[in-house]
């Protein structure tokens, strides 16, 4: 019978313990933030790790030339910022983007970083991620690595904000 006491007393000490631990970073300050235009900071947590799994989802689609994925996994509302100052409104016009870049050249997409956020007081989570693409251009292949910031509502992608570094 003490043993069962001395485990009951451990049992309870060790959960304490951790959820300590829990409350101390629950109250521990973001550890980022977005500002808004008129210099609001606005704290930003991690966020729900199974957006990277949509957004990894969303790229092999991309990848496998999958337009009804695509499709399926848009917001009916999207919007993408594109790295030239472009922005493609809506699921049709963003399919057409597409269309066009996969029947011109061949990009494929090779995510080497991902991290998924949350932005208080907004509904729904971000997923900035890196990728290098290779592109066929005249011929000839071309590499660019892009950072994407996407806007995931409800488990669809929203809106994707690109920029883009050329070699």
């Amino acid at each position: 019978m003490n043993k069962f006491y001395l485990l009951t007393l451990m049992t309870v000490f060790i959960f304490s313990c951790d959820n300590a631990e829990k409350v101390k970073l629950d109250n521990a300050p973001a550890p980022g933030y977005l500002v808004t235009a008129d210099g609001t900071k606005i704290p930003a947590r991690n966020a729900d790790p199974a957006n990277l799994e949509i957004w990894e989802k969303y790229i092999d689609a991309h990848n496998k030339r999958d337009l009804a994925t695509i499709a399926s996994m848009n917001h009916d509302s999207i919007l993408i910022n594109t790295w030239d100052g472009r922005n493609i409104k809506g699921n049709e016009a963003h399919l057409e983007l597409l269309k066009q870049w996969f029947e011109e050249g061949n990009p494929q997409w090779n995510t080497f970083f991902s991290y998924s956020m949350k932005v208080d007081g907004q509904n729904g989570e971000w997923v900035i991620a890196g990728m290098e693409i290779t592109d066929t251009v005249d011929g000839q292949d071309i590499v660019f690595q892009d950072v994407t910031d996407s806007f995931i509502v409800d488990g669809k992608i929203r809106r994707v904000i690109v920029y883009r570094k050329e070699n």
